[in-house]
């Protein structure tokens, strides 16, 4: 299966980045992929010391930059995983949510962050409001995506709970702040999710000045199949998804659990 991940420079102007990111995915359809994906933050660079702005950028799920996803989405029969502040109605925060269009426009799944980066003196909390949905999987016929976002990587239940419901590609939108150890610290992460649950991941990063880039993507064997570098890129690659079953025989973690001493799956 085709992918195509969109690694982006975005800005704190909402309109740049949906005239860039329709720009980017209109490269990317060129390959013919399949699914294309954007990072965190795509649609807008958040100030989190400013939770205003970003408040007044939220728009509803199916406002005006998911619309243009979606008529980009049904002309060319592609599916489209986008990143959004999700505009929330019980809240003056904000949700950061991933959104999937399917080939006909139509929105299929969205999932709002679980674990806002308050770490390493930044604080996402004074901007966002966390998800409280049960986790499920994103889907489009043949494939179930694990789809979660950055900080919610440091945190392997979800990706095993996710797996376990049938994802076997796990995907991870992200604006990955740099710093001492952070890129080691991605790798790392990303691939010890693969192995460990058997699966495909996927990294989706933003890149410029403040952030790590370097999009990857992982097989369950934990070999990495393609990384970006550290500016703006658009990683095309493609999966067997055949593997996923091959290494779930070779290493069978999932089936040797030891449920009679432990068990996260939430299920």
């Amino acid at each position: 299966m085709k992918l195509a991940l969109v690694q982006m420079e975005s800005t704190a102007d909402k309109k740049k980045n949906l005239e860039h990111s329709l720009e980017l995915a209109r490269q990317a359809i060129k390959e013919s992929p399949r699914v294309i994906i954007f990072p965190e933050y795509q649609m807008l660079l958040p100030d989190f010391s400013d939770p205003d702005s970003v408040r007044k950028n939220a728009e509803p799920l199916e406002g005006p930059f998911t619309s243009a996803f979606k008529d980009l989405a049904k002309k060319s029969r592609t599916y489209l995983m986008i990143n959004i502040v999700e505009q929330n109605i019980y809240s003056l925060k904000p949700f950061n949510t991933s959104v999937l269009i399917d080939d006909m426009g139509i929105i299929v799944g969205k999932y709002r962050k679980a674990h806002l980066f308050d770490a390493y003196s930044f604080h996402e909390g004074n901007a966002f409001e966390p998800g409280r949905d049960r986790l499920h999987p994103l889907e489009i016929p043949d494939v179930s995506f694990g789809t979660q976002i950055c900080y919610d990587l440091r945190f392997p239940e979800p990706s095993r709970m996710l797996r376990l419901m049938g994802s076997g590609i796990l995907t991870y939108q992200a604006g990955w702040f740099s710093g001492e150890r952070k890129l080691d610290t991605w790798r790392t992460l990303l691939r010890s999710r693969a192995m460990e649950n058997a699966a495909f991941v996927l990294g989706i990063a933003q890149c410029g000045s403040r952030f790590t880039g370097h999009s990857i993507a992982i097989s369950p064997y934990g070999d990495v199949l393609a990384e970006a570098g550290d500016g703006e890129q658009i990683l095309q690659v493609d999966i067997d998804l055949s593997l996923i079953t091959k290494y779930s025989n070779d290493v069978p973690v999932i089936r040797q659990r030891r449920l009679d001493l432990y068990d996260v799956s939430g299920l």
